[in-house]
């Protein structure tokens, strides 16, 4: 949406928006160089995790380890191309079991959860029939922990571009997740308005962008409304902090709305980017057994 700000406004704004007393850490990890695990016993710890064709080329054995390691209660992935490899996954993890959706044959969205302290009330896709803004129709997991009602909306939006829109294009990449964005934000404002949700993901796209071409707005300009725990990451990006490191990138975001605002203001809230190649102690031997992005996690504290 072009309404010829400058960039300086933009950035301003958009570091407003990550100081409105929300968490701002970046790293609590950061003097643990192979510390992989995320959650505790007594907090919400939700992840995104694009796998990268899965399980194309993918060390198995290892996934699991570090699956169990991570220790979330819910792991929403990207990019499964196999169902049943998916499954025979989750099989394989003690106390975790698999939801994945049959919207489409190949680059599904999935999930893992924990049995333990987790309960699924439902599972569903919305915007099926809607392949402009969603090559992959957004997959909602409607969960309870700690007697609390929960919706994750698990996304995979349209990948490329070249950071223009093209009003006169519809198919052009940045209109399709601007779409995207503009069509979630009515759906959970008309379907899910008193709900606690959580929209995470590969959105393919950078949040702290100038307005010009950043697809976002409809959510950036709801503060109210909306808050991307990640927005730090995304306006100091490093090397160790984005989830596609090798573009400087950081293009998978978690965000939350009004409902969990104070939740995410609790002592011991954060999101961060996961350095899972830690694990495997070299980017490269991850980025060519695991997947080219890194997992970003999001922690509540009620």
């Amino acid at each position: 949406m072009k309404n010829g700000k400058t960039i300086i406004i933009v950035i301003i704004a958009l570091l407003a928006l990550a100081s409105c007393g929300k968490n701002t850490v970046l790293n609590p990890d950061a003097n643990d160089p192979t510390a992989i695990n995320f959650g505790t016993s007594n907090t919400l710890d939700v992840i995104t995790w694009n796998l990268r064709n899965f399980p194309e080329g993918t060390d198995l054995t290892t996934l699991k380890e570090m699956i169990s390691a991570l220790n979330a209660e819910v792991i929403a992935f990207q990019e499964i191309m196999d169902y049943n490899a998916f499954m025979d996954l989750a099989e394989d993890i003690p106390y975790y079991a698999a939801c994945v959706y049959s919207a489409t044959d190949t680059y599904r969205l999935a999930y893992l959860y924990d049995t333990r302290s987790v309960t699924v009330n439902n599972q569903y896709t919305i915007f099926e029939n809607d392949s402009n803004p969603f090559p992959r129709p957004p997959y909602i997991l409607d969960i309870t922990w700690n007697n609390s009602n929960y919706f994750i909306i698990n996304n995979h939006f349209k990948a490329y571009g070249d950071n223009y829109i093209d009003e006169s294009d519809s198919w052009d990449e940045e209109m399709r997740r601007r779409l995207a964005c503009q069509k979630l934000d009515n759906y959970i404002s008309t379907s899910l308005s008193d709900k606690k949700v959580i929209v995470l993901g590969d959105l393919n796209d950078q949040i702290a962008e100038p307005e010009d071409y950043n697809v976002f707005l409809s959510f950036l300009n709801k503060p109210e409304e909306y808050y991307f725990a990640d927005m730090p990451i995304a306006l100091s990006p490093t090397y160790s902090n984005v989830s596609y490191p090798s573009s400087l990138s950081h293009i998978d975001h978690i965000l939350i709305t009004n409902e969990l605002f104070a939740d995410f203001e609790n002592a011991g809230s954060y999101c961060k980017t996961i350095l899972a190649e830690n694990w495997m102690l070299s980017w490269n031997t991850y980025s060519s057994t695991i997947s080219d992005h890194r997992p970003v996690g999001i922690r509540i504290s009620k």
